[in-house]
């Protein structure tokens, strides 16, 4: 009687491990996104002047922040509205009429809140300019996002081009 009874208790927990991992297995792979291991374009005409709020010391200092609203085009031909928020954290750090900015960037796919991607880094830029300098980018990092992309990671590289328009390349994880 007492092997029946441990033979009931070890299929018991055998079972339960078994239940255990599958589940696990199941939740890691709706963690990972739809579209990890892709590419997305996101290109954009000349960013509009921003919201401007001077913070701390009057002119560029730190804490001044940059706000932007603007509509880009994916490479699918959706419209992406993109959101940007940019924070002076320092003046002249990396060489003079230099700021070093926060940037975090959200862009909404297909006119929704839905489908989000998320960036966030720190660039350099001329001092008193909006935006990087023209034929120059910058690699960020993708933070997250919402939908089709909840759990992405990755980078993003983020190219000012000459003719003053911009492409976004997320590299998603």
């Amino acid at each position: 009687m007492n092997q029946m009874r441990t033979r009931i208790v070890s299929d018991r927990l055998r079972l339960g491990a078994a239940l255990s991992i599958a589940a696990f297995v199941t939740v890691a792979a709706a963690a990972t996104p739809a579209s990890a291991g892709t590419t997305i374009t996101v290109t954009h005409p000349a960013t509009p002047a921003p919201t401007f709020i001077d913070n701390g010391t009057p002119g560029e200092s730190a804490g001044d922040v940059r706000i932007f609203h603007f509509d880009g085009t994916a490479d699918d031909g959706g419209t992406v509205r993109t959101d940007w928020i940019m924070t002076t954290t320092g003046v002249g750090t990396l060489e003079e009429n230099v700021d070093s900015r926060v940037t975090l960037g959200v862009f909404s796919f297909d006119d929704g809140p839905e489908d989000q991607l998320l960036l966030q880094g720190v660039a350099f830029y001329p001092n008193g300019n909006s935006t990087l300098k023209a034929s120059s980018s910058t690699i960020r990092t993708i933070i997250g996002g919402t939908g089709a992309f909840a759990g992405a990671s990755g980078w993003v590289d983020s190219n000012h081009l000459e003719d003053g328009t911009w492409r976004h390349v997320f590299h998603i994880e």
